[in-house]
């Protein structure tokens, strides 16, 4: 019988088999895509930590892309530091090895090296990324900075480097090329000093006046007066008058040296005895009648005059008192003895005898008053004597010898600034820059420099650089030289020659040197060669003098520059060229090194020595040192301006008298950066986030401190022009080596592109570390989310094999039972 329909029993196969077969298909979708579900639902209830996992993974890759082009863009910008870094680097490099050998342009090879590093630190400023500029702050879609070409030159009115360097050196130098200091003529005075305070009471001689009435009837009883050792008899009945003759009569019979008195009567008729000087005491002797003395009205005892000994407030014997004007000296002893000084009388006499200058006491009070004649000598007093006593509250005045020299105008900012004045020169005084405008001075008071000591000036550049100067005394050949000498027939000697001296310091010690082999017959050859020889023949040598014959003249010169001094015969001297009052050595030779002085034979000549060099120092310092400060100085203005900061260009024209800067304008001045040039840090122009938690600031501007300082030094170099003819040409491109070398050092304090290099190194391993993390954080994660969405593929593919078996077994089963019938089951 045949079977029809299904039963319960194979509708539960059927469907089992079905649900066999999904669990299958979904085994072997989950083993191709190793997930658990295709939706969240299928999850089940970790589908709120796979979509929280899923976000934070997004985040991560979100960031990543952003570490990317920060990674990107910071080593294209390390690569440009480090090409802006060597290229100053080869300038710097190239400096101490410079030479002056100028091209047809005007410039050595080291500046145009210079030049070519310029454009490379100008094309690296310019990098791109993408289409950004990295230097332009937040301005990115400008060009950073400006081509070398406009920078040095300017386009159009608008004024390059060049242009602003040509106009501050003229600024800097101004008018005069002193680089507007003032040197005004020297000044001189003479020492002097002048008593005030004496009291001191005139010279006076001695006078003793008798108390009685000599008139009549007076008539002497007669006796004998003892005065000053003379015995004077006064006869009986002898009047007023015969008394007076008497004593005048034993006094001109006096022998010589007896200190005379003189008689006379009062209009009271007194007797009055008067000493002979201010030195003469009037002493009544013991030996006189007592009787006599009575009638006279005398009695014995010394008068003394009134003189620098006697008197409340003068000197003692024995003290003395010396007086120097320069190098003459008076000296005095107090005292009655030979020689010796009592009275303000015999003390000016034998002040008299100074020379180079006057002394003298005033003879009513004694105040003592020492003139210098020339600004040459220096003035002491000396000795025991008190100087107060004669009124003074010194005892030494030098004269005054100053060179000055001043700033041109209070508050220019040009040239050059005082800065300090210094000598080593003995009894010199320096005063301090001071005033408004400032100057400073030395005062070489009385005394010559000795050879090596210096007179230092110190000033303050533009740039802010120091420079001193410092000048030198130097001991040069001086020179006595003939001149219409040898006028004899035949151009010689002539006449009948007597022996001459010659004298100097160091020559033969100092004592004339004796020459007395000159001939009549003597030319000016011969008449040196004799002079030479007896000159070398000392026991010490000549001391470098000699005598040589020049043009048919004499000549005597000391090499080791000191005085010479010839005297001896005048007929001879004059018929040698050396006429009366010229017979010291006086032709100086001038240095032969810069930055040196001549002593000269007196303080006059060289304080002119000194004038002149400081004029000619100062303005060989200005056209080479300063002129290369000045250029620095205008590139750094130049550099040191953007859109916020104005070019300082000089207040022109004129340029050369202009006192101020003013700022430039975009009409009349080239600004070499054109990107953005805000108040905030350049870093902060360019920023991102690489992690929740992390930002990173990396921006650039070119015209931060540590681009400015190279791209200045670097362009004052190439911009810099020199002519074959400026003899100061090397001095000016030498001081222009030195400071950019300098500039492009490591100065402490200032930003460098190594600083900026740091920076961004910091900023790269912000982003490296955050990239290493959140590597780190997408593996958990991606861990974490496979293990929720994913499946065990071993597991899987042996649930897969098992469940394959089994329904390929009920799938067999159930078609052998679907062929089941009642005859194939019989």
């Amino acid at each position: 019988m045949a079977i029809s329909g299904l039963g319960t029993q194979s509708l539960l196969q059927v469907e089992r088999l079905v649900s066999m077969r999904r669990q299958l298909d979904d085994l072997q979708r989950q083993l191709g895509t190793q997930k658990r579900s295709d939706t969240y639902a299928g999850i089940g209830l970790d589908r709120g930590l796979t979509i929280s996992l899923r976000t934070k993974l997004a985040g991560i890759a979100g960031f990543d892309g952003s570490i990317q082009q920060v990674d990107s863009r910071l080593k294209l910008a390390q690569t440009a530091l480090a090409d802006l870094g060597s290229a100053a680097r080869t300038v710097k490099t190239a400096i101490p090895k410079a030479t002056y050998v100028i091209d047809q342009g005007g410039r050595t090879q080291d500046q145009a090296t210079a030049r070519g590093q310029l454009d490379r630190m100008l094309g690296a400023l310019n990098t791109q990324f993408g289409d950004q500029y990295i230097f332009s702050g937040l301005s990115p879609d400008k060009a950073a900075v400006a081509t070398t070409d406009e920078i040095l030159n300017g386009v159009g009115p608008r004024a390059g480097l060049i242009r602003l360097i040509t106009e501050r050196n003229q600024a800097d130098l101004g008018t005069s090329g002193l680089g507007r200091l003032v040197i005004p003529a020297t000044t001189s005075t003479s020492g002097s000093l002048a008593g005030t305070t004496a009291t001191l009471a005139p010279d006076a001689p001695a006078v003793a006046t008798g108390t009685a009435n000599l008139g009549a009837p007076y008539a002497s009883a007669g006796g004998t007066l003892d005065l000053n050792g003379i015995t004077v008899s006064i006869p009986p009945g002898a009047d007023g008058a015969a008394v007076r003759d008497a004593i005048n009569t034993a006094m001109a019979a006096a022998p010589p040296g007896t200190p005379l008195v003189t008689a006379s009567l009062d209009g009271s008729n007194r007797l009055v005895l008067t000493g002979a000087d201010a030195d003469t005491a009037v002493a009544i002797g013991a030996g006189s009648t007592p009787a006599l003395l009575a009638e006279l009205g005398l009695s014995t005892g010394t008068t003394n005059p009134t003189n620098l000994l006697t008197q409340a407030g003068g000197v003692t014997t024995g003290q003395t008192l010396t007086v120097a004007i320069g190098a003459s000296t008076v000296a005095v002893t107090f005292g009655t003895g030979a020689g010796q000084v009592s009275t303000m009388a015999e003390l000016n006499a034998a002040l008299g005898a100074l020379t180079g200058g006057t002394a003298a006491v005033n003879p009513a009070n004694g105040n003592l008053t020492v003139t210098a004649s020339s600004s040459t000598g220096v003035i002491r007093i000396g000795g025991t004597a008190t100087a107060a006593t004669f009124g003074l509250a010194a005892t030494s005045a030098s004269p005054t010898n100053v060179v000055s020299i001043g700033e041109d105008i209070a508050g220019s900012v040009f040239g050059f600034k005082l800065s300090a004045i210094a000598t080593t020169v003995a009894g010199a005084s320096v005063t301090q820059p001071a005033g408004s405008p400032k100057t400073m001075s030395v005062d070489l008071g009385g005394m010559l420099p000795k050879a090596g000591d210096t007179v230092t000036l110190s000033f303050t550049l533009p740039d802010g650089t120091n420079e001193n100067l410092v000048l030198t005394a130097v001991a040069t050949p001086k020179s006595l030289v003939g001149a219409g000498g040898f006028a004899a027939p035949g151009a010689v000697l002539g006449g009948a020659p007597g022996p001459i001296t010659i004298q100097a310091p160091t020559l033969n010690g100092g004592v004339p040197v004796t020459i007395s082999t000159l001939t009549a017959s003597d030319t000016a050859s011969t008449a040196s060669a004799k002079i030479s020889a007896a000159l070398a023949a000392l026991p010490g040598g000549n001391a470098g003098v000699t005598a040589t014959n020049v043009g048919g003249q004499v000549v005597l010169k000391s090499t080791a520059g000191e005085q010479v001094v010839v005297g001896g015969d005048s007929p001879t001297l004059d018929g040698l060229g050396f006429p009366a009052g010229n017979r010291i050595a006086t032709v100086v030779d001038a240095p032969t090194e810069a930055n040196q002085f001549a002593i000269g034979t007196t303080q006059a000549e060289t304080l002119a020595n000194l004038h002149a060099l400081v004029n000619t120092s100062v303005g060989t310092l200005a056209r080479t040192s300063l002129a290369a400060a000045s250029a620095v100085q205008a590139a750094n203005e130049f550099f040191n301006a953007d859109g916020a900061h104005p070019v300082k260009r000089v207040a022109g024209p004129p340029f050369d008298s202009a006192t101020a800067l003013v700022d430039g304008t975009d009409a009349d001045t080239l600004k070499w950066y054109t990107g953005e040039a805000g108040p905030t840090s350049a870093r902060s122009t360019s920023t991102a986030r690489i992690d929740p938690e992390i930002t990173v600031s990396y921006g650039l501007r070119a015209n931060e401190q540590a681009f400015r300082i190279p791209l200045a030094n670097i362009a004052a170099m190439a911009a810099v022009s020199f002519s074959p003819s400026d003899t100061d040409g090397q001095g000016r491109f030498m001081a222009l080596m030195q400071r950019v070398g300098t500039n492009l050092g490591n100065e402490q304090g200032v930003q460098k592109i190594g600083d900026v290099m740091a920076d961004l190194g910091g900023a790269q391993a912000s982003v490296k570390t955050a990239k290493e993390r959140h590597t780190q954080a997408s593996a958990t994660l991606t861990d974490l989310l496979e293990s929720v969405e994913g499946v065990p593929m071993e597991e899987t593919a042996s649930v897969i094999l098992a469940l394959q078996t089994s329904l390929s077994a009920s799938l067999q089963t159930t078609a052998l039972l679907s062929k089941l019938n009642l005859t194939n089951f019989l």
